[in-house]
């Protein structure tokens, strides 16, 4: 109940609204909210949870000095003077924090665990003993696990293989930067809310959201500060001096003029002399929590409680625009976090994320994939990965002066090419902007390659990124067969990770394999449609499904293909059914019958691009910017066509240019409502699966797989039914599965780093599934191991 605390609208509305908040009303609110969670327990159960809660608390002072304390014991730890998380609330934790930033939460455990060894006259020992050590890179503490700590000791780090560098500061970082300049987060925040989605995402955490008005809110923050510099300073100011507790709130909402706040942490000169930006900000904004607490518990104050609750529901709102929620499934709400620009200012440099993910210690990381959005000039480009070499580089200088004898982690980056939705529909090629705009920026890159050989070692792979509802791997598979001519050895593809029934996800994971031409060593990142539990997404989904109708058909092509290929004996039986239906929705789509066979091979010719193969004559083509000779004569080696002077009497052609007609398309996105096991059973659409992933395995193509957001993206409640489980299950039962690779996806997204996204891994198996710890750790060390076999390097 008490994680609830910072998500509280209804009070952050009533503080707006000039008054205070009730340790009753708060009482009443986070009842709500739990019960909010499943409407189909009564609430008599959640009322003995609200008696344990709020027995004791009977005023806001209280709840913030003994009930939230003790909450956040029950998950983390100090031993000596360092945080950890306890190792069987691991996956529990990783929940909190998409409801509460960790920086409050490990001030709380400070206060509790320090509070007799803190003093205002040893402050300056305090911060630097207990504060800095926990909060000076990161404010997300991690578990002491001893037997992974060993293994990554031994290791000089972690291989973190998935992990884009947008998105990635952590709420804490990023608070500082909202307080210090307002101003430059209303007009991000603005930007962002040309998105029809974006405005989705602000009305779902907060009624009457505006940037205007969240400007406002964090105008309040940057006062709400100084105020309580005040409090505890008291002589130090006169201009918050106001005795009128509502007043004093009324002025703090609407009193721009006599409360302007301060860009600069008020509480910044306790520590430090200089006029600049403190370098560690997080731990002067830990200091401030832990001297609030300090004073609520010595000389209760509700008025200071009060303001303290409104400063963190401000927090806690920035937390849900920044986090992607738990009640936020799907890859369209993680998009939403993309997309509402409000990391764009604090993300300008690359330094602060990668001692972030490098951990306190600076021991997370030995080798780091960063993904990137390539540019659409060279100079663009040249400009932009000096950047992000100018952060790492710092990071690798500070382990230098730390220590010459710790162990110096790797970067190499992958180009990550972005899937777009079509917004200009052309009448004869599918997704023909999208297209002309990824071989270009592919030219760009495959140049910069060419001419400065310097970069051939830090680019070191491709990717496809990005919502798969947007643009298939089709579109992309004449990029990756420019870039690997271009001298790429690596390639890599999201596939599988959202969709609407699991067999779209199965065929957008074959798709990438197939249309994109991957090879041994290359890799599908997420591939969820590959280990989700058919029977649990089942449960979720229920009976029916929405679908549009040529996703439909091109699901059952998919499986007719996948079966008569790979001679899966047991579906054999499904084939007339599958024959039958896609009979059907072809004539409806096409307005002509196509057999299966014909149908089957206009899909597989999707691979080819179509600019050069619904094209006759090379000449009518060849000023066109995306004319590719290579790509000309592919169409025909692959034996798709063999004429072109009679393309019209090849009927795969036929079948491959009503897929791309206009008429065509309107029809093909028509949504049908669908029983999704009325041909393929649930334990046959698991067949599939296990097909899909043993062909991976003999073409040794890897899986990425990144733990939180997998749970946050996928059809899973929590880490309990994580699909990692379900591969390593299969594995042991004698199924050929791929091998298996970490990362993090989006570390501020996710609020997470790479050591905790194997201590996730680690804890779900040993306190889900029960798993000894030597066979945890073998997965472990299997993870680890094909990480450094499979990683994304430069070879000569």
């Amino acid at each position: 109940m008490l994680q609830f605390l910072l998500s509280d609208n209804e009070s952050l509305l009533q503080y707006l609204n000039e008054e205070y908040v009730s340790i009753e009303e708060i009482k009443m609110r986070l009842f709500l909210k739990k019960r909010a969670q499943n409407f189909l327990l009564p609430d008599h159960l959640y009322r003995l949870e609200q008696t344990i809660v709020f027995d004791t608390t009977k005023s806001l002072s209280v709840l913030f000095t003994a009930t939230m304390p003790d909450f956040v014991s029950s998950y983390l730890e100090l031993e000596n003077n360092r945080i950890y998380i306890r190792q069987e609330k691991h996956n529990d934790w990783q929940e909190i924090l998409t409801f509460i930033p960790p920086l409050w939460l490990q001030s709380l455990l400070l206060f509790k665990k320090t509070n007799d060894k803190f003093s205002l006259e040893d402050r300056v020992k305090y911060f630097n003993t207990y504060i800095v050590p926990n909060t000076q890179y990161t404010s997300i503490p991690s578990a002491k696990i001893p037997h992974l700590n060993y293994f990554i000791a031994e290791n000089k780090g972690l291989h973190d293989l998935h992990m884009h560098l947008n998105g990635a500061l952590e709420t804490d970082q990023v608070w500082q930067d909202y307080l210090f300049n307002p101003k430059e987060v209303y007009y991000h925040l603005k930007k962002g809310y040309k998105s029809t989605k974006v405005k989705e995402q602000l009305e779902q955490e907060s009624v009457q959201f505006t940037p205007l008005n969240y400007y406002k809110l964090l105008k309040i923050a940057q006062r709400l500060r100084e105020l309580f510099y005040v409090f505890l300073f008291p002589d130090e100011a006169a201009i918050y001096k106001e005795k009128n507790k509502m007043v004093l709130l009324q002025k703090l909402v609407n009193d721009f003029s006599s409360y302007p706040g301060n860009y600069q942490h008020p509480f910044r000169a306790l520590v430090c002399t200089s006029i600049q930006r403190h370098p560690n900000e997080m731990s002067i904004e830990a200091l401030m929590h832990i001297m609030i607490l300090d004073r609520l518990q010595n000389n209760p104050n509700e008025i200071l409680a009060g303001l303290l609750h409104f400063y963190l529901l401000i927090l806690g709102l920035t937390n849900r625009l920044l986090v992607q929620q738990t009640h936020q499934n799907g890859f369209e709400q993680f998009q939403k976090h993309t997309l509402n620009e409000l990391r764009e200012g604090s993300e300008k440099e690359y330094m602060r994320r990668y001692h972030q993910m490098h951990g306190n210690n600076m021991s997370n990381l030995h080798f780091l994939e960063g993904r990137f959005s390539p540019k659409a000039t060279q100079q663009d480009m040249i400009s932009f990965i000096s950047k992000i070499y100018k952060g790492w580089n710092k990071l690798l200088k500070d382990i230098y002066d730390k220590n010459n004898n710790s162990p110096i982690p790797q970067l190499c980056l992958i180009a990550h090419f972005i899937k777009r939705p079509e917004k200009r529909i052309d009448k004869t090629i599918r997704h023909k902007e999208l297209r002309y705009d990824l071989i270009k920026r592919g030219k760009v890159l495959a140049y910069l390659l060419k001419n400065h050989s310097q970069y051939r070692r830090k680019i070191t792979g491709i990717d496809a990124a990005s919502s798969e509802f947007d643009a298939p791997p089709e579109v992309f598979a004449p990029l990756f067969r420019m870039m690997r001519r271009a001298g790429i050895q690596h390639f890599t593809y999201h596939a599988g990770e959202d969709f609407y029934h699991v067999l779209d996800g199965l065929r957008a994971i074959y798709e990438a394999i197939h249309f994109c031409d991957l090879r041994t060593g290359d890799r599908i990142g997420h591939a969820t449609a590959s280990g989700l539990s058919v029977h649990l997404w089942s449960k979720v989904i229920g009976n029916s499904l929405r679908i549009k109708k040529g996703d439909h058909m091109d699901n059952l092509i998919f499986c007719y293909h996948l079966i008569m290929k790979y001679r899966i004996i047991p579906l054999q039986g499904t084939i007339p059914y599958i024959s039958n239906e896609v009979s059907n929705l072809c004539f409806t789509l096409y307005n002509e019958y196509f057999s299966m066979e014909v149908l089957e091979r206009a899909w597989l010719m999707r691979q080819c691009c179509p600019v050069h193969t619904l094209e006759s004559n090379k000449e009518n083509i060849r000023s066109v910017s995306v004319f590719d000779n290579n790509e000309w004569n592919f169409v025909v080696e692959k034996n798709w066509i063999k004429e072109r002077k009679l393309l019209t009497d090849n009927p795969a052609w036929r079948a491959f240019e009503a897929y791309h007609r206009k008429q065509n398309r309107e029809k093909f996105n028509e949504i049908i409502t669908i029983d999704p096991f009325e041909i393929l059973k649930k334990e046959q659409v698991e067949q599939i699966q296990l097909t899909l992933l043993q062909l991976m395995s003999e073409k040794e193509i890897v899986i990425e797989t990144l733990p939180t957001s997998n749970v946050r993206i996928g059809f899973h409640k929590d880490f309990d039914t994580y699909h990692l489980a379900n591969w390593i299950r299969w594995k042991k039962e004698g199924k050929n599965i791929p091998a298996i690779v970490v990362g993090t996806d989006d570390t501020g997204i996710f609020s997470t780093n790479i050591y905790n996204e194997y201590a996730n891994i680690y804890s779900s198996f040993i306190n889900t599934h029960n798993t000894p710890h030597s066979e945890t750790m073998a997965i472990i060390k299997q993870l680890d191991e094909s990480s450094k076999i499979y990683r994304f390097e430069f070879t000569d």
